[in-house]
């Protein structure tokens, strides 16, 4: 990488130079795999939490239906049998 930083070429010089400046975010994809669409997903999540979550005064309703619609949480099978309706 050194070389490719000395050398006449201006485009390569310059791709060196944005590869050094990344170099620690593009070891640490290698060495994760970790996308940025993880967390773009999560945030969608949220957002639409926060679109139901509209007539909520607090923010620990917030929170809880943050989980409901985020978590693994199957309610179906928390409500007794006897007060299902569907």
């Amino acid at each position: 990488m050194v070389s490719a930083r000395k050398s006449r070429l201006e485009p390569l010089r310059r791709f060196a130079n944005t590869v050094m400046g990344h170099f620690e975010n593009i070891v640490s994809f290698i060495e994760t795999r970790l996308i940025n669409a993880v967390s773009e997903g999560l945030n969608r999540i949220i957002r639409m939490a926060k679109n139901r979550a509209s007539g909520f005064r607090n923010l620990n309703a917030f929170s809880d239906i943050i989980y409901l619609v985020a978590g693994d949480v199957d309610i179906q099978c928390k409500i007794p049998v006897k007060f299902r309706t569907f």
